[in-house]
């Protein structure tokens, strides 16, 4: 038996990631029905707006992130994090490549009176000169095929700490049953949370993890509106027949009188924090 398996090298690590992703990837581009829209969160960006929905993970964070630091939010999105943090005194600089991302969160920082500093790029990012005292991806990080340089560069541009949020799962897991039975192949899941801290192992970090939970198995949706996101996640086409064979499946599997009860997204979540190398004693 191998007894390298749980004590990865980093390079075995970043390989491991890499491959995930790319099968992710390969499978997606197979099994997709309808074409990639020019912005792939322009029909969401609005469940990412702050208080959207419960937001299990910022207790954690605001214990983290003391008033008057600068903050990098990498992948801010709609703003969930960004704008909480600029609203208890932070400087908050976010990167955010999706535009609809970007409008969700310019007008959420307007309702709110606060500043929030907003760049369109992706990380990392070529001539970035601007440190922060703590750097953030939350959520941010389950498809980056190349994650070392993704670190490197979060590492490098930090003072104090960095924090990555990853929840038990990846995009779509929850429903990896419906996909193979709708698709006819198991589900080619993205690294998650148990993958970001071996690799954290892997790169010789000493971090910290802080558990957050709803306790919840399900979640209760209108019918219409779990389909839609049942479809967004296995890549359907509306209507086609594998359109039709996931509605049958999921009102037949989780169909209640009051809605779909759709299992859990994230059934838990982790908030991961280290100490740059620089500043690690």
């Amino acid at each position: 038996m191998p007894t390298n398996v749980l004590r990865p090298t980093e390079e075995e690590a970043l390989a491991a990631w890499r491959a995930l992703v790319a099968a992710d990837a390969e499978q997606v581009a197979r099994v997709r029905e309808p074409e990639p829209p020019a912005d792939h969160y322009a029909a969401v960006a609005g469940r990412f707006r702050p208080g959207a929905f419960e937001s299990l993970e910022w207790p954690v964070l605001d214990a983290l992130v003391a008033p008057g630091e600068t903050v990098l939010d990498i992948g801010a999105g709609g703003g969930r994090f960004a704008v909480p943090l600029a609203q208890k005194g932070c400087r908050v600089i976010a990167l955010e490549p999706s535009g609809a991302m970007r409008e969700t969160l310019a007008a959420a920082a307007a309702e709110a009176g606060v500043s929030v500093e907003v760049h369109d790029l992706r990380w990392p990012a070529d001539g970035w000169s601007d440190e922060a005292d703590v750097s953030l991806a939350a959520h941010a990080c389950y498809d980056i095929g190349e994650i070392g340089p993704f670190l490197d560069a979060m590492e490098r541009h930090t003072r104090r700490l960095c924090v990555a949020m990853f929840g038990q799962f990846a995009r779509g897991a929850n429903l990896a049953p419906l996909f193979e039975a709708v698709h006819g192949e198991p589900l080619q899941a993205l690294p998650a949370l148990k993958e970001f801290v071996a690799l954290l192992g892997a790169r010789n970090r000493r971090y910290e993890v802080r558990v957050v939970s709803s306790g919840r198995e399900y979640e209760l949706m209108e019918q219409e509106q779990a389909f839609e996101m049942a479809r967004r996640m296995l890549w359907l086409a509306p209507g086609s027949a594998k359109d039709a064979r996931m509605r049958e499946l999921m009102e037949a599997w989780w169909g209640a009188p009051e809605g779909i009860r759709m299992p859990a997204f994230r059934r838990f979540i982790g908030i991961v924090s280290w100490e740059p190398p620089r500043s690690a004693g």
